[in-house]
């Protein structure tokens, strides 16, 4: 719940300015706190239904989530889960802002609170993305999610206005067991050319109010991609390297700090005829069902366009 202010930390930041872009708070869930109603602590800068409004269901509200030793990377993740109590699913779900509970799941929601900086995290920036690791196993018919808003002034999930958000990312989970870390990535859909003041982070182990008892998620290592950097902005043309054989396209985009581009096939007029979404320092191959000829296969980095002519047969 609180947030921590380090001294080191602050160096950091005035030393290297604007050179680094905003991280989440307490992303890899490492760092946990004991709450005033209950045993089971909170990951710092993280807040559940014991952190609720109104504090008299807060002191009612089941535990839905815990820290975990199977942890992806250090010693903890994030461990989420469905419990059914006097007859209502209570779904799992930590926040970095605060949760309005109430009887009626319908009625619930998640909201900022700007004026208290334990239920806000302030992001004036525009990440590309937000990526991470899961593992689940959810009750058949349920999953998980995540649900990522940029906003400017208060807000709230669900929103009957959310003319005030920047963007959005979210992201089902498999309706099936994944019993291994598994990376997620989810690019933010931008709603407009402003720049955000908050970023609110929602995680559930399954699918809201319609959300099934006994489903069970993990998750670790979260981050915020940025495509509009440094790390995109060293990247030059000789960096992009582009085959073709047999109609499959080959992609690979020398660079290892694993940003997210858009690709693009363009035919001679302009018109695409295939897009997809790759990773720098990955290699991709796509089998591209169309005619004949020269194309043009562009790699969309922020601010940053590279380009190849091929001649697919």
């Amino acid at each position: 719940m609180k947030k921590i202010l380090l001294g080191l930390s602050t160096l950091i930041i005035l030393t290297f300015g604007l050179n680094a872009q905003t991280q989440l708070e307490n992303p890899g869930f490492e760092n946990w706190e004991p709450i005033a109603i209950g045993p089971v602590p909170e990951p710092v800068n993280w807040n559940s239904l014991r952190t609720a409004l109104p504090e008299s269901l807060a002191k009612v509200s089941p535990a839905v989530w815990d820290s975990s030793s199977d942890a992806h990377s250090g010693k903890y993740s994030l461990y989420l889960y469905n419990v059914s109590i006097f007859g209502i699913v209570a779904t799992g779900t930590i926040t970095n802002e605060r949760i309005f509970a109430d009887l009626d799941p319908n009625k619930g929601y998640v909201f900022t609170e700007v004026n208290n900086p334990e239920f806000n995290m302030p992001l004036p920036h525009r990440p590309d993305s937000i990526i991470g690791w899961f593992k689940c196993k959810p009750t058949p018919g349920d999953f998980g999610t995540i649900k990522v808003i940029l906003h400017t002034d208060s807000t709230s999930a669900p929103a009957s206005d959310s003319s005030n958000w920047v963007a959005l990312a979210y992201h089902e989970f498999p309706g099936d067991q994944v019993n291994t870390w598994t990376r997620f990535s989810v690019p933010f859909n931008y709603y407009t050319s402003g720049t955000p003041d908050y970023i609110m982070v929602i995680i559930t182990s399954g699918n809201g109010v319609n959300a099934l008892d006994g489903s069970e998620a993990w998750f670790d290592d979260l981050g915020l991609i940025y495509n509009d950097g440094t790390d995109i902005n060293e990247i030059t043309a000789n960096d992009f390297k582009v085959y073709v054989s047999h109609k499959t396209l080959t992609v690979f985009i020398d660079d290892n700090h694993k940003s997210n581009v858009r690709l693009q096939v363009l035919d001679l007029t302009g018109r695409p005829v295939y897009s997809s979404g790759i990773l720098t320092g990955t290699q991709r191959q796509f089998h591209l069902n169309v005619p004949e000829g020269i194309y043009i296969v562009v790699a969309n980095m922020g601010q940053k366009v590279l380009t190849r002519k091929v001649m697919i047969q």
